[in-house]
């Protein structure tokens, strides 16, 4: 995948990442609008109407529409992006990452789709590949966001849903492979009749979102070697089709909740005025509750997939990176049950002595990647090492919401500090950073939930939380304008 436009501009320093982050909220809610109820609508309506009009969505239009840069910038921004090397993966589990690591910082569900199947068409070395979904309305399947030979004549076409291979897939729920279309029955041939391109073999899995299907992806013509016989899909390109399949479903899914969220949000802030703590404290938790339960049927599966990756394979980089992706997993569904336990009052640390020495260690690792992206240096500070009775994973939560609160502060560079000393019987963790501080905002709600601060984004949820969790253990979190001190008995 090559470099995108906005990570080019943000390095470059023509960017801020707040103003990206405003322009790619802008670029989320003109793709995905309000979010139509039933999902195959919603599904259609991003796949073909959006995506044959796609230039409308572009990030550099969407900049220079928000004002935010000149045209000339963002000219010069895309012929730097043209330039750039494609990052091609080197194995199949780095393919993998990559998709995951472009699902979780966009919401863009046009990008996303488009890159899932131009990378699935190159890791199975096929030809062309295509997203088709179930018009009910029609009762047909619906050829969508093709890439490769041919794209633009079938682009749209229709194939009868009780006919073709992807309708076979599609009415049985099953893979299929198919390495002579000339001899396989279920072939549908009028597409390649009226579109001129020759469909010799198909590699063909459902797609399926909360156990309602929804289509299929295919990928067409496995790319031959000169001077080596014919090559065939493999059991093993079903498996990694498949893969990318459930990638795109929890791309469809999380845009969805996306656009629920975003909604919820703005009721939350419209009836802000004459709705109690209490009132918005419950709505945050339906949400939250919601998110959690449709998050973890999402990502389950893809922990039973990381785990398959590396079975069979002696291997020491991919049990790696297949072990990584099974912690971040773990730890993104234990920080929305956190989440949804705090909104509901129920967040109860499990206590158990604790090294800070190696909590900060933690810490510091956790913040490296965006402290290296933009620039801040991390110092922490202890002298000797200090125990705890604590709930680690807690802690840690409270304190990475402490760094990402420096870190909207400081914008891109600045230094975020951490020090952690013993005072009159009690342990203090101050944490400052050299941002503006607190000038403009009453100290005495910078620490209650919603409270945002005019953020763009955010729920105005990290602080509050991060009070609740060190109150949880018996402390206090004090606010000023020179930083933060969390006091534990």
């Amino acid at each position: 995948m090559k470099k995108s436009l906005g990570d080019i501009l943000v390095e470059k320093g023509k960017l801020s990442a707040r103003d990206l982050d405003r322009a790619l909220a802008y670029q989320m809610r003109q793709v995905l609008g309000s979010g139509p109820g039933d999902m195959i609508d919603f599904l259609l309506d991003i796949a073909r109407t959006k995506y044959n009009n796609r230039d409308r969505y572009y990030l550099g239009r969407i900049l220079t529409e928000l004002k935010l840069l000149p045209e000339q910038a963002v000219e010069e921004a895309l012929e730097a992006q043209k330039a750039s090397p494609v990052e091609k993966p080197r194995s199949r589990l780095e393919a993998l990452r990559q998709v995951m690591e472009r699902m979780n910082s966009s919401y863009n569900l046009i990008d996303l789709l488009n890159q899932i199947l131009v990378l699935a068409a190159q890791l199975v070395a096929a030809e062309s590949s295509s997203l088709c979904i179930h018009d009910h309305v029609r009762d047909s399947l619906l050829i969508v966001m093709p890439t490769g030979p041919g794209a633009e004549a079938v682009r749209d076409r229709e194939v009868p849903r009780n006919q073709g291979i992807v309708g076979w897939v599609y009415s049985s729920g099953r893979s299929a492979i198919c390495n002579d279309t000339a001899n396989d029955r279920r072939f549908f041939a009028q597409i390649d009749a009226t579109s001129g391109y020759t469909s010799r073999q198909i590699l063909c899995v459902p797609l399926t979102v909360r156990n309602k299907r929804l289509g299929a992806i295919e990928v067409i013509n496995k790319i031959g070697v000169p001077g080596q016989a014919a090559r065939v899909f493999t059991p093993a390109d079903q498996f990694l089709l498949e893969m990318l399949s459930a990638q795109a479903a929890v791309a469809i899914e999380n845009t969805r909740l996306a656009v629920a969220l975003a909604q919820a949000q703005e009721d939350i802030s419209r009836h802000a005025t004459d709705v109690a703590d209490a009132q918005k404290a419950h709505a945050g938790a339906l949400v939250a509750s919601a998110f959690r339960e449709k998050m973890r049927k999402s990502l389950v599966p893809l922990q039973g997939y990381a785990s398959r990756i590396s079975e069979g394979i002696d291997d020491e980089k991919v049990r790696k990176y297949q072990q990584y992706i099974d912690r971040e997993i773990g730890r993104l569904m234990t920080h929305a049950d956190d989440v949804a336990r705090f909104l509901e009052g129920n967040l109860q640390p499990d206590l158990v002595p604790v090294s800070l020495g190696e909590l900060l260690k933690e810490l510091e690792t956790r913040t490296w990647v965006e402290c290296r992206t933009r620039g801040i240096a991390f110092h922490r500070e202890m002298t000797g090492d200090i125990t705890v009775h604590a709930d680690s994973e807690l802690l840690l939560t409270a304190l990475e919401n402490l760094f990402r609160n420096s870190h909207e502060a400081m914008g891109e560079g600045g230094t975020f500090s951490v020090r952690a000393v013993t005072s009159g019987g009690r342990v203090v963790i101050e944490v400052a950073d050299t941002g503006k501080g607190f000038e403009a905002d009453p100290l005495e709600k910078v620490l209650e939930p919603f409270y945002t601060r005019g953020k763009p984004h955010g729920a105005g949820l990290g602080l509050s939380m991060a009070k609740r969790i060190v109150e949880l253990h018996g402390g206090d979190l004090r606010v000023s304008d020179r930083g933060m001190r969390t006091h534990k008995r």
